[in-house]
């Protein structure tokens, strides 16, 4: 099919979905009709592709410890919090649209170097290109952390629509990745030896969207319990990101206590799954713990080196993540480490007792002091 026609199709596939009512009996009708229009999304996309359209996006250049991004609608307030928690002035204004290009600032918090995108805005359908839309996403999905910089008006249409919006541009925000195999086999057919979604995903759910794949003989495991046929769908096609995000409320000093309380408690309901944070950023509220909310959200912790019959260095802590090993504390300090390692001591949290010797794969915790002996 042309780029013309698959877009047509797509369109029509998903005013059909919009038109279905969700029930027991349609529900098989409905996953095949979210796999199809996933199938032509990925089939327009190559098309794309080879047509020289794929790379559009804004240049952004990585730097520092972790790439953070701003995202929201225009002027909900997001170049004003860049100016207010780094170094960089965005250029400023209440009306839509001020900010049309990608505004890197950087943040120096806790020995990390952060940088912060102030991301053009957002509107509704802007994964089909409205207002750069498309543009935007592509940034995204190089961020380490999603920030959802909401205005404290307009809380629950603002989340909808941006969750709407990255997620039809194959962005999946605090969401783990299916846990499902599917190998392509010599013979046998389609075959689900394991499948412990079974109340969810049925076979001939599973083998209607393995004939569309065009796959005669496959082998599906679903090790996950209570997965759905998006999941499923997800697991199939496409180049997704899975990306960690939080919500930063805005322009909270527009409220006393009790209507601020009542907003948060109905977002919290509505998306537990998102860490949630208020600030004005016009009036300089919470705008230092917001720095402490990012970088713990990101997921570092500290931890201290010393040499033998030495103190620690207490004051120059190692920046590193939660769930790194003494390997890749190693490949922190200096990759040639490595190859002359011998064991380290270790004192803290991760030890059994002070000063366990351990190996490459111990996994360090917050606190942990570490002293490193070569061969």
């Amino acid at each position: 099919m042309a780029h013309e026609e698959l877009k047509e199709k797509i369109e029509e596939l998903e005013l059909e979905l919009k038109n279905t009512k969700v029930n027991k009996r349609t529900e098989m009708a409905v996953g095949q009709l979210k796999a199809k229009i996933a199938k032509f999304k990925e089939e327009l996309e190559i098309k794309l592709s080879k047509g020289g359209n794929r790379g559009e996006g804004f240049a952004v250049k990585k730097e520092g410890d972790a790439t953070v991004g701003l995202l929201g609608k225009p002027s909900v307030g997001k170049s004003t919090l860049l100016s207010k928690v780094t170094n960089k002035e965005s250029k400023i204004g209440a009306y839509e649209f001020t900010t049309l290009d990608v505004i890197p600032g950087l943040l120096h918090h806790k020995h990390t170097n952060l940088q912060i995108l102030d991301l053009p805005g957002i509107i509704d359908k802007a994964s089909d290109n409205r207002g750069f839309g498309k543009k935007v996403l592509s940034v995204v999905r190089a961020c380490d952390l999603v920030v959802l910089v909401i205005d404290s008006r307009f809380p629950l249409e603002e989340i909808k629509m941006l969750l709407i919006e990255t997620k039809k541009a194959k962005i999946r925000l605090n969401q783990n990745k299916p846990n499902i195999e599917i190998r392509r086999m010599f013979k046998g057919g389609i075959s689900v030896p394991l499948n412990n979604s079974d109340n969810k995903i049925s076979y001939e759910f599973i083998e209607e969207v393995m004939h569309d794949m065009k796959y005669t003989n496959a082998e599906i495991i679903i090790h996950e319990k209570n997965l759905n046929q998006d999941d499923f769908i997800d697991a199939c096609y496409g180049n997704l990101e899975y990306k960690k995000a939080v919500i930063c409320l805005n322009k909270i000093d527009l409220f006393n206590k009790e209507e601020l309380k009542q907003k948060i408690e109905l977002i919290n309901n509505k998306y537990p799954q998102f860490p949630l944070f208020g600030v004005s950023a016009d009036h300089e509220i919470n705008i230092n713990k917001f720095k402490d909310f990012i970088w713990e959200q990101l997921g570092f912790i500290w931890i201290y080196t010393k040499e033998a019959r030495q103190e620690p260095k207490m004051d120059e802590p190692l920046v590193v993540n939660k769930g790194d090993t003494i390997e890749e504390v190693i490949i922190k300090i200096h990759r040639d480490m490595l190859k002359k390692f011998k064991y380290a001591k270790i004192k803290g949290k991760s030890a059994k007792f002070d000063w366990q010797r351990v190996g490459l794969h111990h996994i360090v915790q917050d606190g942990d002091i570490i002293e490193i002996y070569a061969r």
